[in-house]
């Protein structure tokens, strides 16, 4: 299948948004219907009341009715948006002076005709009071006097859905690729993110690989941990690594969050895949990026090496529309989606295609002999070859390159250790195979043990 057009991976995340979705809301059954349509995702849906390690699937919240009125005059319908309540709101109904009005008003001056996203409660039911989202233009306008608050709430069972799509490899180590789906008509920080990740898995179909790659959709936090807990030990020890995206459509720089332990596999292949991006990369220690589901797996007893790729302008602020309604299609910007995209492909081709050196000689090799003729020129102060700054890296490189061939290190790894591009390393290492000089193994990612709980 050919790459994914960006502007098509938009208009299917403006198709998305329109589901009301939640961790457990009454839109869930149509979005999961609309993601069946393009990929044979499998549910596993939980109970409201469904808990784990304190997290606990919440009711299907329902609203009613949810104004502000003053003399009788409607100000403020929350019903006109699905963020025009803070979601999980109890009921209330009563009359209130301004100043205890606006203690239970979310806004944002920022984005002045935008609905706050108030999600917390969706995570923490059991903390639940009332929040009015309220735009702020709308809210500006309000001033010192006695307002009535009509809003009726509701509360019902209901399932928690997460759809997880596998396209298998020849080996059944798997590598994760994550996204959230709990962010209501929200673009950048969830839909797009939907919309991208179903297209790179659709790209794969019919494609061979090594791994197999896994796509997992689900409410943030608690949709992951109930997936995890499923999975038991030995479901975790399959998964090699995982990847949880977000973001990928808004102008700020691509971020990627390492590891925990950082160093690990799934690390470099995104130092190597993020290289020379027009907008340059924000590279950020664990949980210094966005922060998101990468804490449940990389939780002890899970311990599988998580990174994190987004797009944010600060590790608190990642944009100014985030978590509001303004977070719609129109902010997509086509050449980030597809900036983020080709970021997820060099990945997978990184781990498809990394290997170890291991020699078939002794002794040096003169490269430059045309038996071989793979010698690079480096500079000489005595002849002006016209050489730059990368054909001298490339130069340093042919003094250690013979070593590396004792395969303790990956073409990735030595590519990194040199600053120089895997992709045209491995296509020069191929050249040394062709010589009957080196075989290029393939080097799988070893699963990290999972550490047991202390005696």
């Amino acid at each position: 299948m050919k790459p994914a057009d960006p502007n098509d991976v938009i208009a299917f995340a403006r198709e998305l948004c329109a589901f009301p979705t939640g961790v457990v809301a009454d839109g869930n059954e149509r979005l999961l219907g609309r993601l069946a349509r393009e990929l044979p995702f499998s549910v596993t849906r939980h109970p409201s009341g469904a808990s784990y390690n304190g997290w606990v699937v919440p009711s299907n919240w329902r609203v009613e009715r949810a104004t502000i009125s003053r003399d009788g005059k409607v100000l403020f319908d929350g019903t006109a948006h699905p963020l025009g309540v803070g979601m999980y709101s109890k009921s209330f109904s009563g009359r209130l002076d301004f100043e205890d009005l606006k203690k239970k008003v979310v806004t944002n001056p920022d984005v002045p005709d935008a609905y706050m996203f108030h999600s917390v409660w969706q995570i923490r039911s059991w903390a639940a009071d009332w929040r009015l989202c309220v735009p702020y233009r709308i809210f500006s306008a309000m001033g010192p006097g006695e307002y009535d608050v009509d809003l009726r709430t509701s509360y019902s069972p209901g399932e928690m859905p997460v759809a997880v799509y596998d396209h298998a490899g020849r080996d059944p180590r798997a590598i994760v690729f994550h996204t959230n789906i709990c962010h209501p008509t929200q673009a950048n920080d969830g839909f797009c993110a939907v919309a991208a990740l179903v297209r790179l898995f659709q790209e794969l179909a019919g494609r061979k690989t090594f791994y197999t790659y896994r796509l997992v959709l689900a409410p943030e936090h608690i949709g992951s941990v109930m997936y995890c807990r499923d999975l038991g030990r030995s479901g975790l020890e399959r998964i090699v690594s995982a990847v949880f995206m977000e973001m990928p459509g808004n102008r700020a720089p691509l971020a990627v969050t390492s590891t925990f332990l950082g160093g690990q596999p799934i690390d470099r292949v995104f130092a190597e895949a993020t290289r020379g991006l027009k907008r340059g990369v924000r590279r950020a220690n664990w949980r210094q990026g966005c922060g998101n589901d990468e804490t449940v797996w990389e939780a002890p007893g899970h311990e599988v090496p998580c990174v994190e790729v987004t797009r944010a302008e600060h590790f608190n602020y990642p944009y100014r529309e985030y978590h509001s309604s303004a977070d719609n299609a129109d902010l997509m910007d086509p050449e980030m989606v597809g900036e983020t995209l080709d970021v997820l492909r060099q990945a997978i081709e990184i781990l498809e295609s990394d290997a170890r050196p291991l020699r078939r000689f002794d002794g040096l090799i003169c490269l430059s002999n045309p038996e071989y003729d793979l010698y690079m020129e480096r500079h000489d102060p005595t002849i002006d070859k016209g050489l730059t700054d990368e054909d001298e890296k490339w130069g340093h490189l042919l003094d250690s390159l013979l070593r590396y061939f004792d395969g303790s290190k990956t073409v990735l790894e030595i590519a990194l250790a040199h600053d120089l591009p895997f992709t045209r390393l491995l296509r020069y290492l191929k050249r040394f195979e062709e010589k009957g000089l080196i075989e290029l193994r393939f080097a799988p990612i070893e699963r990290n043990p999972i550490t047991p709980q202390p005696a």
